[in-house]
């Protein structure tokens, strides 16, 4: 493996064999992302089911709650649709996967098969969230540590078994592999919105501040990895140990990734 992908020592990048049988290669990316908080392989060749396939090798399919695709491959798209966000063109704040829905998700698999974009479009964001978390000031750190933020779901087609007001889901978790951070930022304005995010118990203006400097602080460069693609890329993200997200896709910009969601109910 090669080095890192942050300055907090998150990631690694993994060379495939040529002839490397797939069922040898699988361990070695699940216990690379496991090691390293997220995995970069490049020049693959997957077509829907032997992408299919990896996922299943990778662990179990989560238990699907969400209004697209499937566990083992959903088509991240660039969609044009009015209303599309998670499978659109805008940008994705840092988040947590299965947050919205309640689900524990360990690894997430995402294959790029198709991709042409502007330097810095349509690139997908990785966060060291522990180191984050860990050398987080403790105006941010303190409500994050057993409290919960509230959620209003406005792409109500994507997630479509989530409550219809507000609720309030807890900021950490433990599957008893890591405890780690499980929260999604905020949209910027003029874009379209997934969800809105505010801290419970505080007016709005203080809502406001938290968020701004919570982001800026889980975005410093000593953090956060923000991979270009290139088609036939691979990148497996332990969803415990990071948050991740994606910039805008540009205008003319054409991004077709293929994503997996996997838990590893044995995993250390």
């Amino acid at each position: 493996m090669e080095g890192s992908l942050t300055e907090s020592g998150l990631g690694a990048v993994l060379a495939a064999g040529a002839d490397e049988p797939i069922e040898e290669f699988v361990p070695r990316v699940r216990e690379a992302a496991l090691s390293r908080g997220v995995v970069l392989v490049r020049g693959l060749d997957f077509d829907e089911p032997s992408f299919q396939h990896l996922v299943h090798l990778l662990g179990q399919t989560v238990d699907h709650k969400f209004g697209e695709g499937r566990a083992d491959l959903l088509k991240l798209n660039a969609s044009r649709d009015e209303g599309k966000v998670v499978t659109g063109r805008g940008p994705l704040p840092l988040h947590t996967d299965g947050l919205l829905v309640g689900e524990q998700v360990d690894l997430i698999v995402l294959f790029a098969k198709d991709f042409s974009d502007e330097p810095g479009s349509g690139e997908t964001t990785v966060c060291d969230q522990l180191a984050a978390w860990r050398e987080m000031p403790e105006h941010l750190a303190g409500p994050l540590a057993d409290g919960e933020l509230e959620y209003l779901v406005e792409e109500r087609g994507y997630f479509p078994q989530v409550p219809a007001d507000w609720y309030g889901i807890a900021t950490t978790r433990d599957y008893g592999r890591v405890r780690s951070l499980n929260l999604a930022l905020r949209f910027g304005p003029d874009v379209p919105r997934g969800w809105l995010v505010r801290l419970a118990g505080v007016d709005e203006a203080a809502s406001d501040k938290f968020f701004e400097e919570l982001s800026d602080h889980l975005h410093s460069p000593r953090y956060l990895y923000q991979h270009r693609w290139q088609p036939g890329d691979l990148l497996v993200i332990d969803n415990q140990r990071t948050l991740h997200g994606r910039t805008a896709i540009s205008s003319d910009g054409v991004r077709l990734l293929f994503r997996g969601q996997v838990t590893l109910p044995n995993a250390p």
